[in-house]
């Protein structure tokens, strides 16, 4: 199974958005992996987040950076109107020390970012519809 990026993921996303159904019921294509997708959030176990994973939280806009979490500091200047998708959380979720990874459809690169807070793009997360994925080996994704 091959590994996407971020940047062929947003290359392609009309083709995305129109087999979005197809993707999330259909385990080998709900677990391909994403380069650098994952969640890193102390005291928890690294999660890796897959491409069904990451559909699901941007088409439902909950890790909508701009309408729902604080932005702190960013390694971009940032149009409010513009959105941002969140692929990778890293940090303390005690301490609020973190550091996430988003694709600005803006600048149409990957950009760093601090959040007030991870806790809620985390338990989002968490909450995800995984198909059953018990008979199917999962390739875990390049670094």
């Amino acid at each position: 199974m091959k590994t996407l990026t971020v940047a062929s993921i947003f290359s392609n996303f009309d083709f995305y958005q129109h087999h979005y159904l197809n993707i999330l019921s259909r385990t080998e294509s709900y677990y391909t992996p994403v380069e650098g997708a994952s969640i890193d959030a102390y005291p928890f176990k690294k999660q890796d987040l897959y491409l069904g994973d990451l559909l699901q939280l941007w088409f439902s806009s909950k890790w909508n950076v701009h309408g729902s979490l604080k932005i702190l500091k960013s390694s971009k200047v940032l149009n409010p109107s513009k959105a941002l998708y969140i692929f990778q959380l890293e940090g303390e979720l005690l301490l609020g020390k973190n550091k996430v990874l988003a694709w600005s459809t803006e600048h149409q690169e990957i950009i760093e970012l601090q959040l007030k807070n991870i806790w809620t793009s985390y338990v989002v997360a968490q909450t995800c519809d995984r198909p059953d994925n018990s008979s199917y080996p999962i390739k875990k994704a390049a670094v």
